[in-house]
């Protein structure tokens, strides 16, 4: 139960504590693209402003120098007079006439004067296209003057994938994230382990003393029971014998409650061993039938076993199936009204075996149905009934648990209610 309570802790700490950090982690991320794409766009505009000074200062730029940009530098140039245009060789996926011709974002405009006094100004539009394969980049449109000459110069420049820029610029950042994901993990084990403790002291201290008191108790009881069924024999009046009968039947309900003290301590302390083997279905139910059957007679209640002609045999500690059965019938006996019935048996699953007990008493509560397998619950809270302590379904509960099966209560047609457990007919390695 620990173990389960530490496993969840974790579980909401490092959800919780990593859900944090990966925000924090997708803004550094966030921000780290943008610095990237402006870093970007800083280059474009730099080498736009290198090939607008080579014009301007009257360097030729021939065929070779465009080559040279797009082999060296990875960008596709087009500058034109008006009378010669002059472009680099194709260096994209897509070709530059479809992207200088494709939709374009605008990301930004500029209009400066010129820088040999001429007194006109040069316009800068640069704007972010799409390509054939939904690649972007980034387009550089400038016009400027030289010598009364007017250009058009355009200049692209491929945009870098998230997945580029992330290598670039954010390697690390996986690693950082691994990193303080095996911190977190870490220190939760470490603290939640540290503050679970008195708990786990506190509650072995509480198995221990169940465990021990069960014993304890077990002797004198025994004594108790064995001294007053002695004087049940020797005849006295009938007041004296009611009070033996009185003592006698709590002395029974006493026994009863240790012994199932016994089982819950022996089932916490992870003791309990199970004595599975192949199991016939058909005697088993037979078997319980005949010990039931006539408690349920005494009290005019006819008890139905519905049972098929053969069923595959199972793998279970056919003991701990009949106590639960048992105990399910138990209950139902004893909260089913006289002239009543009761219906148990079982069905064959593709792969399970189902046992169910199905009465027409007064029911459960939808609300009371997940509480009825907590240890010492009771539907009657005043506890008038003292032949049940409420440990008995919590007992078949762990059982069924122990074979790796399942066990649930829903309600009956026209009143009352049904148990049905479930277990495979052939179970892996017991879960501890």
């Amino acid at each position: 139960m620990i173990e389960k309570l530490r496993k969840k802790l974790m579980l909401l700490f490092l959800c919780f504590t990593m859900l944090i950090f990966t925000a924090v982690f997708l803004i550094l991320l966030s921000n780290a693209v943008s610095k990237a794409r402006g870093f970007e766009l800083e280059y474009v505009n730099n080498m736009a402003d290198g090939i607008v000074d080579q014009v301007q200062s009257g360097e030729k730029i021939d065929e070779h120098d465009l080559s040279v940009y797009a082999t060296n530098f990875n960008i596709w140039v087009c500058l034109s007079d008006g009378a010669v245009k002059k472009s680099s060789p194709e260096c994209f996926t897509t070709s530059s006439d479809m992207l200088v011709k494709s939709k374009k974002t605008f990301i930004s405009s500029e209009s400066v004067a010129s820088n040999k006094g001429s007194g006109q100004e040069s316009n800068r539009a640069i704007y972010l296209i799409r390509g054939a394969e939904k690649e972007q980049y980034y387009e550089v449109e400038h016009t400027f003057f030289s010598s009364d000459t007017a250009y058009d110069l355009i200049v692209i420049y491929p945009q870098s994938t998230l997945w580029q820029t992330m290598r670039s610029y954010c390697i690390w950042y996986p690693v950082l994230w691994l990193c303080v994901f095996l911190l977190m993990y870490l220190m939760s084990r470490m603290l939640i382990r540290k503050a679970t403790t008195p708990l786990e002291a506190a509650m072995k201290s509480q198995k221990e003393f169940i465990s021990s008191a069960s014993h304890e108790l077990k002797a004198p009881l025994s004594v108790i029971q064995i001294n007053t069924e002695a004087l049940c024999i020797d005849k006295g009046d009938v007041a004296s014998q009611h009070k033996q009968k009185v003592i006698l039947d709590e002395c029974d309900l006493m026994s009863r409650l240790i012994q199932s003290m016994l089982v819950i301590a022996s089932s916490d302390s992870g003791n309990w061993k199970m004595n599975k083997r192949e199991t016939d279905v058909n005697t088993l139910l037979i078997e319980v039938w005949e010990a039931f059957n006539e408690p349920a007679r005494k009290k005019n209640i006819q008890l139905n076993l519905d049972i098929k002609d053969h069923y595959p045999n199972v793998v279970c500690d056919k003991e701990r199936i009949f106590q639960v059965l048992g105990i399910l019938l138990d209950n139902a006996i004893t909260y089913s009204a006289q002239g009543l019935s009761i219906e148990f048996g079982a069905k064959a699953l593709p792969k399970q075996i189902a046992f169910y007990v199905k009465d027409h008493g007064p029911g459960i509560a939808d609300k009371d149905k997940e509480k009825v397998f907590e240890r010492f619950y009771s539907g009657d809270p005043s506890r008038t009934d003292k032949s049940h302590y409420g440990l008995g379904l919590s007992i078949a509960q762990e059982i069924v648990k122990l074979h790796q099966g399942t066990v649930f209560v829903r309600d009956t047609l026209n009143g009352g209610c049904t148990f049905e457990i479930r277990i495979p007919f052939e179970q892996g390695p017991a879960k501890s």
